[in-house]
This record gives C-alpha cells, structure tokens and sequence, in this order.
C-alpha cells in the first residue's frame, strides 16, 4: 500500500498535537517528532490491516476454504484494534506519545522474550550461534533500553525495565479485550463485542467450540445423518464485514485526528474499494 498522504490540515487534531508545549527532560521543545512518530507507528499497522484483507479476497473461491478467512479476519481486527486505540480522538499529544511508547514497549519486550527462548535453544543443543543470529538477539535486546531511554528523553514518566508496561496514565489492553473495545464500536448495540470476537479467537487456537462452527447437519442419499465439514454462508459474510469494518473504525479515527476531507479519505480507501468493490 502506498502512502502518498499523512500530513494534519489545518486546524485538525494533529495540527494542534504537532504544535503541542511539552517539553524535554532538558527543558527543550518537544516539537513536532514524538507525536509524528505516533502517526508513523498507525500509517504502519494500518497497511497490515488492508494486506489482510487482501488475503481474504483472495480465499473467496470456490470453494471456499473453511478456517482461513476466519484466521485471516482476526489477524485484521487485532492489528486495527491497536492502531484504533492509538488513533482516538481528543486525547492530546502526551497521551498520543505515551500509548506509542507501550505500544513499542509491548513490542520490544514480546520480541526480547522470542530472542531469550531462541539463545535458550542454542544453549541447550550445545551448537554454536551463528555470528548474524547472535548480532540479531543483542539488537533486539536493546529495545527496551531505547524505548525505556526515549520515554525519559521526554520527561515522561515510564516503568523500570522488566516490569509493567504502564506509560503515565496509558497501559495497553490485552488483545482480546482491546479488539473488544473497538467491535463495541462496530457491531449493533445487542452483539457483545467480547463475546463476538472470542468465537475468532478459539477457532485460530483449536478450540472445539470454535471448530464446530464449522460442523454442519447434513443428511446421506439413503437419510442417514451426518456432519459435514463447511463454511456456512451467513459466517463467511459476517466474517468478511468484520474484516472490512475492522479497517473502518481506525480509518475513521484518523481521519478524524489528522482533519482529512473526502478527497484525502479516498486516498485510504483505494485499495479497499477495489478489492471489496460490491
């Protein structure tokens, strides 16, 4: 996805944020990069989110598969939940820059985990670690320190390494209840969000709740019952809306926040409109 436009119009949320009076723990300026580096961090989720749906178009054969489209469309909820909850509105550049910092945080820390797990294995193998695997790990291990280092370069009070990843008054959901937050927003007042969402959830885990969604009655020439193997029609439908109404509700945080008219919106929603154009 190309992104020929991310710029705030005047008189826009992010007009004012990028005009915000923080200032530095040596008294400096803020000025305009720690809440562009926000926007930077939604202008990267939000191409995942239109690459997954991308994927999802390309499953609407037939026939059909029958967890794939489901997979898919949680991966495209969880990534929009996060750049939805980064973008809301009227919550002022330090909260914007503080939910980016536990956003990378978050990340840093999730990738230190994976790098710990793989030295782990080496270890315990007694192979010796590649050069390029080991430089790998050490510069993952940094980014915490970096983050940890950027929150106090913005005098912004953060948590000591290791711990938890609360930011001032920001912490992040975890993702079944973040992504709730956001479906709360997009489904009708009587569908639960939490609810919705877990039935996606158990099918990617292998819940057998979730796979017997799939089970459907059907009956042998001779009458003989049985359960057949299916995607229902009602479920990919609702599975697609889902998919495409997980980049809506982002989509229209942004453009809310940067202060974006029809014609700047049109050029996010190209790529929808041509994949999903019906």
């Amino acid at each position: 996805m190309t992104w020929t436009k991310f710029s705030a119009r005047t008189g826009s949320e992010a007009t004012a944020e990028l005009s915000n009076t923080e200032t530095r723990n040596d008294r400096s300026p803020w000025g305009e990069r720690p809440p562009r580096t926000a926007y930077a961090a939604a202008k990267l989720m939000m191409p995942g989110v239109v690459d997954d749906l991308k994927s999802l178009d390309r499953l609407l054969v037939d026939p059909v598969p029958v967890i794939g489209p489901t997979v898919i469309a949680r991966s495209a909820i969880e990534i929009a939940s996060g750049a939805w909850w980064l973008m809301e509105p009227g919550i002022g550049a330090r909260r914007r820059v503080c939910r980016e910092l536990v956003a990378s945080l978050t990340s840093a820390r999730w990738a230190m985990k994976v790098a710990n797990e793989y030295e782990e294995k080496f270890r315990i193998s007694g192979d010796p670690m590649p050069q390029e695997i080991a430089k790998l790990i050490a510069d993952v291990r940094q980014q915490e320190a970096t983050v940890l280092k950027r929150s106090t370069n913005l005098a912004v009070t953060a948590p000591t390494p290791g711990t938890n990843t609360r930011i001032e008054t920001e912490q992040a959901d975890a993702a079944t209840t973040a992504t709730a937050n956001m479906l709360e927003a997009l489904l009708p007042p009587d569908m639960l969000g939490t609810i919705f969402y877990r039935t996606y959830s158990a099918v990617t885990h292998g819940q057998f709740y979730g796979l017997m969604n799939f089970m459907t009655p059907a009956f042998q020439p001779d009458g003989t019952p049985f359960l057949q193997w299916r995607l229902p029609p009602d479920l990919l439908d609702s599975t697609i809306q889902l998919a495409i109404g997980a980049f809506r509700e982002p989509y229209r945080r942004i453009t809310t926040v940067m202060g974006w008219d029809q014609k700047d919106a049109k050029l996010w929603d190209a790529e929808v409109h041509a994949v999903y154009n019906s």
